[in-house]
């Protein structure tokens, strides 16, 4: 018996050690793993991740209702896109219930990076570089690219076979901790702003769309000269822009002299050299016709002073009040028509801005260090690359009021941008477009889109196709920019705020006549090299080739 005891005691202790050697491995296992992909241990019993939270494939993505808290900048071009009925589609079918702040404020999301107070997941917030460079090395953010490996194969194939696109996603430490928005196309990418004309007051006028600067002007004076009259108001605006903004500008004047500006830090590419046009005595041409039109009150001086949301309403007012701007989409469908660069008569080819082939914009999905489950949103990154309705929702909108498929199965769209009154009507049933990632890469408009537009008389397809497809500038011209480390950053940042200011007022005062153009021009030269113009654009050159390596 005694025996019998001692031997049965040293199975128990045998068996014991075991399963707690066991017990050991699997503990350390996990905590190894969740030291290289936080969040994402697995559990070999149910075969989920997280927890047993987050399924590996298919819907619903998590296996009970989870929360993630977003944040994204305010667009008054969307409004409703925190509450949008999107929302519930994308909870039905994934479980995964987003709670989104929109942030009207950008001292608010400043505030948020300085505190780190970071919401679970960052959509478009117009992230700053510097913002990026601290959060990165300050371990906010889950790094992507694990993520997408595991997670999202579709995003990571389409990062690996893009590098202009995933160097303008890289952090200062060569990571990824982002995706971005991609619309490859052609009309989009290969076009930036059109230049909008109403057509219909040129009709009443008996005047046709101008080709000239010329005629531009003699058309904004008969517009003047007409206010009150027909379908013309009384408070007409002849010729309107956003100053010096990217879009809505008054770039593409300067394109038309032969003066090309890709960027609003007024620089371009010249076979792969970057070269500033603030200080082009060329550009004084185009900045003296503004002057012209400035001193008949053909522009207003609103234009230097009123912001984006002002931009927008205006341009998009109905009835119309502005004769001619510039925008990514024709506010006025079927009143207004594309109109092409200007022919200035001095030798040059005039050309319209283009965009290159980058993210549009990049970072506008990034897990932050709070969030829970960053398995499971990467999940729901993947839908939005490989699920055709899943992207189209949250991209584009409700499905049968926003965008349809057709009897080929095809996805086509209702409406979009070019009309303001069914947005504003349908704002509660409008998806994220740029505010959140989607990717809509050259596959998507071969094989899954069909773009009805191009059929659609001046909408966007319409005026690429007939318009402007063959007087935009070369993709190779547009200046991109890959991420500089944080000493360079900073110092970017100084030159570009001192150069912009310096360069803003001065433009303006040329514009409204209160300096001299050629009796101050050396003298504005000299300050802009004073301010560091030469150390400006040396760095904007080191950006260009990391991104273009």
């Amino acid at each position: 018996m005694k025996r019998n005891s001692s031997v049965i005691l040293a199975v128990i202790m045998a068996v014991t050690l075991a399963f707690s050697g066991c017990g050991k491995n699997s503990a350390d296992k996990a905590a190894n793993t969740g030291a290289e992909n936080p969040g994402t241990e697995q559990s070999s019993s149910s075969g989920l991740d997280e927890g047993g939270v987050t399924n590996k494939e298919g819907y619903p993505i998590t296996s009970e209702p989870v929360t993630i808290k977003a944040a994204v900048s305010y667009n008054s071009i969307r409004p409703d896109m925190g509450d949008s009925n999107i929302w519930k589609y994308v909870a039905d079918k994934t479980n995964i219930n987003f709670e989104i702040e929109t942030i009207k404020d950008s001292d608010k999301v400043d505030l948020m990076f300085a505190s780190d107070d970071l919401p679970d997941l960052l959509m478009g917030v117009n992230i700053t570089a510097n913002q990026m460079t601290g959060a990165a090395e300050g371990g906010s953010f889950v790094e992507m690219e694990p993520l997408l490996k595991d997670y999202a194969p579709t995003w990571y194939k389409f990062m690996q076979d893009n590098r202009l696109v995933y160097n303008a996603s890289l952090a200062t430490d060569g990571k990824l901790y982002g995706l971005p928005y991609i619309d490859f196309s052609p009309f989009d990418r290969n076009l930036r702003d059109q230049w909008i004309i109403m057509k219909n007051w040129l009709d009443e006028l008996n005047l046709s769309v101008p080709k000239t600067t010329k005629e531009f002007e003699n058309v904004l004076q008969a517009i003047k000269d007409n206010a009150g009259k027909g379908s013309i108001p009384q408070d007409v605006i002849p010729y309107y822009f956003l100053f010096d903004s990217y879009v809505g500008g008054q770039f593409d004047i300067y394109g038309s002299y032969g003066v090309y500006v890709t960027s609003d830090d007024y620089v371009y590419v010249d076979k792969g050299v970057v070269k500033d046009q603030s200080t082009n005595p060329a550009i004084k041409e185009p900045l003296k016709f503004l002057k012209e039109l400035y001193s008949k009150g053909l522009i207003p001086p609103e234009v230097f002073t009123d912001d984006w949301n002002t931009y927008v309403s205006k341009i998009s007012s109905n009835p119309a009040i502005v004769g001619s701007y510039t925008s990514y989409a024709n506010r006025q469908m079927d009143q207004a028509a594309p109109m092409g660069p200007l022919d200035t008569e001095n030798g040059s080819t005039p050309l319209m801005r283009s965009q290159a082939f980058t993210p549009g914009p990049a970072n506008v999905a990034i897990i932050t260090k709070n969030n829970k489950y960053p398995a499971a949103t990467a999940r729901f990154l993947e839908a939005l690359a490989s699920d055709t309705e899943m992207m189209l929702t949250v991209s584009r909108g409700t499905k049968g009021i926003v965008w349809d498929n057709d009897s080929d199965g095809k996805a086509y769209p209702i409406f979009w941008e070019e009309a303001p009154d069914k947005m504003q009507e349908n704002s509660k049933d409008l998806g994220m477009n740029n505010s959140f990632a989607a990717l809509k890469d050259s596959n998507f408009y071969d094989k899954v889109w069909k773009e009805t537009s191009y059929d659609q008389l001046n909408s966007r397809a319409w005026a690429y196709e007939n318009v402007y497809k063959n007087s935009v500038m070369p993709n190779d011209m547009v200046y991109v920019s890959g991420t500089l480390g944080t000493d360079d950053t900073n110092a970017l940042n100084i030159y570009k705020t001192d150069l912009a200011n310096y360069r803003k007022s001065m433009f303006a005062d040329f514009i409204t006549g209160k300096r001299d153009i050629d009796k101050e021009w050396d003298s504005y030269v000299k300050e802009m090299n004073k301010l560091g113009l030469e150390e400006f654009i040396k760095l904007k050159q080191k950006g260009y080739d990391l991104m273009v390596k």
